[in-house]
């Protein structure tokens, strides 16, 4: 897995590799934006995520999941810190909780851009 530097870096890859659509949160399911389909927990995989922290600002921090339906429908998810925490159920977000998941590909995905000329 490639290591992005930035949230746009990471996107760009993941649409090249068919990662079109783009889901959001809603209660107790995803919806994804532009056809409306909704997705209940049961009917998606979290394939990989990459987590970006803000160099300055805890509060900068975001998770982009790269996911796909039990269709086929490939896309991406963007959470902000705290953002979705009263919106969503916790059933939905435990399915974001990819730490007890060894299929989710997590390599390298956390680990702090430290090497980038704005962190030093």
């Amino acid at each position: 897995m490639n290591h992005f530097e930035t949230l746009t870096e990471a996107m760009e890859d993941l649409r090249d590799r068919g990662y079109t659509h783009e889901f959001a949160p809603k209660k107790d399911f995803l919806i994804e934006k532009s056809t409306e389909t909704k997705l209940r927990g049961e009917e998606f995989n979290v394939d990989e995520f990459h987590r970006f922290e803000g160099t300055s600002d805890p509060g900068d921090e975001m998770t982009l999941y790269a996911i796909t339906t039990n269709s086929g429908m490939k896309g991406v998810f963007v959470s902000a810190q705290g953002t979705y925490s009263n919106e969503v159920s916790s059933e939905l977000m435990a399915k974001f909780n990819i730490s007890d998941r060894a299929n989710v590909n997590t390599q390298g995905s956390v680990e702090p851009l430290t090497n980038s000329p704005a962190a030093q």
